[in-house]
């Protein structure tokens, strides 16, 4: 495997258990647990802002922090879309810190929008594994 695909992988392994914890199994864990699963996005700075004051839905987004409460507690709002925009973007942001800069325009090429999400990251400085 080449680098790109190794940290591809640990991306991966790391954002599922996150996945899962949001979709699944939210009513269980714990603020520190929480802390523990996010804790290689704090590192990097990735999705440490909320913005929710957007023209339209697609505008808004969640920080690590707010994600996690909202999700605790949706208040009756469906909360699916803001789940998921979170995991997406949290994702391809981590991998834009861990992965080459072509392994990062591929992700440009073959976003069906044609976005550059390590544009979109913000990133200054890579933090690699």
């Amino acid at each position: 495997m080449t680098d790109d695909e190794k940290a591809f992988h640990r991306v991966m392994a790391i954002m599922f258990p996150i996945r899962n914890a949001l979709m699944y199994h939210i009513g269980e864990v714990s603020q520190a647990e929480w802390d523990e699963l996010v804790s290689e996005l704090e590192i990097r700075g990735i999705k440490d802002r909320t913005f929710t004051d957007g023209a339209t839905p697609k505008d808004n987004y969640y920080g690590r922090k707010d994600i996690f409460e909202v999700a605790k507690n949706p208040k009756g709002k469906d909360i699916h879309h803001d789940v998921m925009k979170f995991l997406e973007e949290a994702g391809l942001y981590f991998l834009c810190h861990v992965t080459s800069d072509n392994f990062g325009q591929m992700l440009q090429d073959t976003h069906p929008e044609g976005h550059d999400p390590c544009e979109d990251a913000k990133i200054t400085e890579k933090i690699p594994f």
